[in-house]
Formats: structure tokens, C-alpha cells, sequence
């Protein structure tokens, strides 16, 4: 007997295992400060760099000086001559910027907060008893703070504040607009809409400086003055300086894999916007402008050919191409910036 039923076929698709979307995460760096031994010597600061004027590194500059002097030449010109009354330093290291700010432009007031005992250490035995030393992190040591600081200095830590990473673009911008959302996407999305803060340059999946914001929020009405600098994700060279060599990249904070750590580089349009919505005036720089790189001929050419003929031209050509994504803010209330800063922006 035959059957006029025809045999079944089983169509067996290929199981395709999608990878689980990341959910947004905060990357942290506390513990490692905390920790019995945290060092700056895994990393190429430029503070550290330019700590002796006699080293290799500070050949690339146009006058031989320690960073901290560097500093203060900087500032008086935007600030003005006069020293500040009270300078409060955060994540001050070995104390190294501080040493040479003092000589050069000394302060009635010298406060150093830090995370880290070991640092805090450090600094005493390098500034001395007459500076107070405080163990804590920058935002809850402003956000107790009653009055209004001279001058606060927050030289390369930004990066080490928290950054969340992950963040998905299209739920933040929804988020921004009333929508729901995880508790860090709220919080970096209440920063966004109140802040206007621009994101349609951002990639699908990014991250967020939300550490360093929320310092800014902490300054707010509590600091005279602020130079911020740090490893930045959207680098603007000066004219001058137009021949460093940069790396490509989508513009937003990047991962900077560091011994037992991780930093993430600044994104300063971000911080720019939040800076002039809660207040302050703003003036962005290039580090090279404050620490007076070399611009001739001879330093063009190793930056862009990478070709050198002794060590100390290899120091430099490195420090041309570390320096090169470094940039700042000075922070300033309205009446100070005007008197000495006609090229600020309101």
C-alpha cells in the first residue's frame, strides 16, 4: 500500500548565541589608591616628567622649569600676580606640583587631599608641617567645604574620578527626555538634559565622565579659581602646535589600562558645557601652551618622523607625543576672569 504523504523535512536553523549587551558600569579607581602601594611611575605623567628641570623630558621646553613653576607662570598671567590666599590641591602625588608652585608663586594657605595615606606621607615629608593634609575624596571633601577657596588645582586625576562606561546612546537621549531608565543612565542622563550637554557625535555604546562633572557641581560656588587638566579624548591643538602627533579616535572617553587600574581620558566639550551652566567662566588650553613645549624646527621634525639621534631626543620625542592629547580648563567667577582674561567665553 502506498501513501500519498510525503516526508517530513525539519528545517533545523543554526542556533545563533548573541553576545549579552553590557549593562552601563562604573569604572573606579579608590581601591587602588587606598591601597599599600600606589604608584604614579607605572604611568607617564607630565607633572612627573617635568619634576627636574634638569631632566631629559624637560628639553622639549622652551625655558628649563619644574612643572609647579610652569603652573604658576600660567596662572599669574590668566589670574593676575597676585597670590592666592588659600590653594586646596587634589590627588597632589608626591607633592611635586605643589613644591614648585609654592616657590614660585606662594600661597597664604596650602591644603592637600588625598585618597591615598602613602601620597599623603609623601607630601608631608616634601611641603612640611605648615600644610594641611586631608585623607579624603575630592567630592565629599568640597561638598563640606563652607567657604569659597582661592584657588583649587586638580592637575591629571580627573581621569581617575568615576567614569560609566557602556552607556548605551539611545537610552541615555531617551532617558534625557523624562523616559526610564537604569540608575546610571539616570544619572548621567539628569547631567545631559541639564546641562545641555551634546551627544549627537557620540557612538552607539560610550562612556561618561559623570566623577568629573559632579566635581564641577562640588566646586561650584566653593572655588575662586580651578586648573583642571588631563589626557583628553577631544583634543583641540593650538595653531602653534599643530604638528603633534595625535591618535584617531570617535572623540569620547577611552579606556587607559594602568598597573592594578583603569583611567579613562576626559572628554572637555562635556565639561566645558556643565562648567558654564553652573556658573563659571571657562578657559580651555592646550598643556603645551602652559608648560611652554618647543616649537622649531628641529622638534617638528622628530614629532612627525619619530627619528632621533641620541636619548635625550628619544625623551623628547616621547614627551612630544604624550603631551600632545593633554588639555585644561581654568575655572573662574565672572568678575575675576573679566579683569584678566578678556579672551574668555560667556
Amino acid at each position: 500500500m502506498t501513501s500519498d504523504r510525503r516526508p517530513t523535512t525539519v528545517d533545523r536553523k543554526t542556533e545563533v548565541t548573541e553576545e549579552p549587551v553590557p549593562e552601563p558600569a562604573w569604572n573606579r579607581t579608590e581601591g587602588f589608591y587606598r591601597g599599600e602601594a600606589p604608584s604614579l611611575f607605572w604611568e607617564l605623567t607630565v607633572c612627573q616628567s617635568l619634576a627636574d628641570p634638569a631632566g631629559p623630558y624637560a628639553a622639549a621646553l622652551e625655558e628649563r622649569q619644574p612643572y609647579g613653576a610652569l603652573v604658576a607662570r600660567y596662572l599669574r598671567q590668566v589670574l593676575g600676580p597676585e597670590p592666592p590666599g588659600h590653594v586646596v590641591e587634589v590627588g597632589g602625588g608626591y607633592g611635586t606640583l605643589m613644591v614648585g608652585l609654592r616657590k614660585a608663586w606662594p600661597p597664604g594657605r596650602i591644603t592637600m587631599v588625598d585618597l591615598s595615606p602613602r601620597f599623603l606621607a609623601e607630601q608631608r615629608r616634601r611641603l612640611g608641617d605648615a600644610v594641611r593634609l586631608v585623607e579624603a575624596d575630592a567630592l565629599s571633601f568640597f561638598r563640606k567645604v563652607r567657604g569659597p577657596v582661592d584657588l583649587v588645582v586638580a592637575n591629571e586625576i580627573v581621569g581617575d574620578l568615576p567614569t560609566v562606561t557602556d552607556l548605551r546612546r539611545d537610552e541615555v537621549r531617551v532617558a534625557a527626555r523624562g523616559g526610564e531608565a537604569d540608575p546610571l543612565t539616570r544619572r548621567v542622563a539628569d547631567r545631559v538634559a541639564r546641562y545641555g550637554i551634546d551627544l549627537s557625535d557620540a557612538p552607539e555604546v560610550f562612556a561618561f565622565n559623570l566623577g568629573a562633572v559632579e566635581l564641577l557641581e562640588a566646586l561650584a560656588g566653593k572655588a575662586r579659581a580651578v586648573f583642571l587638566t588631563e589626557h583628553s579624548s577631544d583634543v583641540r591643538l593650538p595653531e602653534r602646535y599643530r604638528f603633534l602627533p595625535l591618535d584617531a579616535g570617535d572623540g569620547y572617553p577611552r579606556r587607559v589600562p594602568l598597573k592594578d587600574h583603569d583611567e579613562y581620558t576626559i572628554r572637555f566639550d562635556h565639561l566645558e558645557a556643565a562648567a558654564r551652566a553652573l556658573g563659571f567662566r571657562v578657559r580651555r588650553f592646550h598643556l603645551a601652551e602652559v608648560v611652554g613645549l618647543r616649537a622649531d624646527e628641529g622638534i617638528r621634525f622628530m614629532a612627525r618622523t619619530g627619528v632621533t639621534l641620541s636619548e635625550t631626543a628619544e625623551a623628547v620625542c616621547e614627551f612630544c607625543h604624550h603631551i600632545a592629547e593633554y588639555q585644561g580648563l581654568v575655572l573662574t567667577e565672572g568678575e575675576r576672569c573679566e579683569a584678566h582674561n578678556p579672551e574668555s567665553r560667556s
